[in-house]
């Protein structure tokens, strides 16, 4: 129920969050312009093309920063609540801290889902478009027809392993296929200089059979193989455009091409993790501040402890995420850890100072 008191705390958040995001987004292009300012002039973009990176970005540093941005905004107005004695009228009238609590808490969730939204469309198109913008113009690198080295993958009874290849144009060079008799013993190996894939067809050139236990060798101007992993599959691999840069659904597909494949999909399972676990956060560092209001009334006070969790639970998050890259602990557990963690600490706290 949208009551007179959620219309209230609504107007208030929306109020301050906007002004605090707005300075965050500064901020951040300032820095961001003072970093890369000398690349940007070495490079004699146009004025337009240096304007266009900038303002892709803001998408980005929307989805980077609102977590924060959403926490800062909440406390302060808790703060601002105390200090005019609002949330006095409110236990006077038996209104206790936790229902306005949970209004935030609710509401959060609600910003969370759209940020994620924001962040799988808009902030995902704008990655890619600051990426191709700094690659192409700015540091005047070659974005098409990149290859990718050493690339194994599994198929059936079959495991190839290619020295070179060149997804986007369907070729590559050094190929090496071991067909396997059983799960340890390989029966066949078939090695080409080069091969071009086309069609769902790879044809290899010049290739070389070599049959281990009859000892045969035949040399064949072209070989015709049955695969049917597409090379393409490969493609992100060879873009070099990170993996934060795709969105959930491309990152699906790609896990489950390169997981029939044989590859290793830890990584690409962190990443898509990670790009549901960051922007909840938003919702952990709500919880988080609310915590903190509970013991400290003071806004300066509040704000810079705020600021302290804030690099305590980015921290956690980062140790987390590596090591779930690294295959150290489980993909969901490394992406996931830091909300765990600290949104059990935070309701916690509430709880604990509702009771007492």
């Amino acid at each position: 129920m949208f009551t007179i008191l959620n219309r209230y705390l609504l107007k208030q958040n929306l109020f301050l969050m906007l002004i605090i995001l707005f300075s965050g987004i500064s901020i951040y292009l300032i820095v961001d312009f003072v970093t890369r300012m000398n690349a940007v002039m070495e490079s004699g973009i146009g004025l337009i093309t240096a304007m266009k990176y900038f303002a892709y970005k803001v998408p980005l540093i929307i989805t980077q920063i609102m977590p924060a941005i959403f926490m800062l905004a909440v406390i302060v107005q808790v703060a601002l609540m105390h200090r005019s004695n609002e949330m006095i009228a409110l236990e006077s009238n038996s209104i206790s801290f936790v229902r306005p609590a949970l209004f935030f808490i609710i509401y959060a969730v609600f910003v969370f889902m759209a940020l994620l939204t924001f962040s799988e469309t808009l902030g995902v198109k704008g990655y890619q478009q600051t990426k191709t913008i700094w690659d192409s113009d700015i540091r005047q690198r070659q974005i098409e027809g990149r290859g990718v080295d050493q690339l194994w993958f599994k198929e059936g009874k079959s495991i190839v392993f290619i020295r070179k290849a060149w997804p986007d144009m369907g070729k590559g060079t050094g190929i090496t296929v071991y067909k396997l008799a059983g799960p340890d013993k390989v029966e066949e190996i078939i090695e080409a200089p080069e091969f071009t894939v086309s069609n769902g067809k790879w044809v290899l050139s010049r290739p070389v059979i070599l049959k281990i236990h009859e000892f045969q060798k035949t040399e064949m101007d072209s070989m015709e193989l049955s695969l049917k992993t597409e090379l393409t599959s490969f493609s992100i691999i060879a873009s070099r455009m990170p993996y934060e840069a795709l969105s959930i659904f491309t990152l699906g597909d790609l896990i489950a091409q390169l997981k029939e494949s044989g590859s290793n999909v830890e990584r690409l399972v962190t990443t898509w993790h990670s790009k549901v676990a960051y922007p909840f956060a938003l919702v952990v560092m709500t919880i988080l501040g609310l915590a903190l209001a509970t013991v400290i009334k003071n806004i300066y006070s509040l704000v810079t402890l705020s600021l302290v969790i804030v690099f305590l639970y980015y921290t956690v998050y980062v140790f987390g995420v590596s090591y779930a890259e690294e295959g150290i602990i489980a993909p969901f557990w490394g992406a996931w850890l830091a909300n765990i963690l600290f949104g059990t600490l935070g309701m916690g706290q509430i709880l604990w100072a509702e009771k007492t």
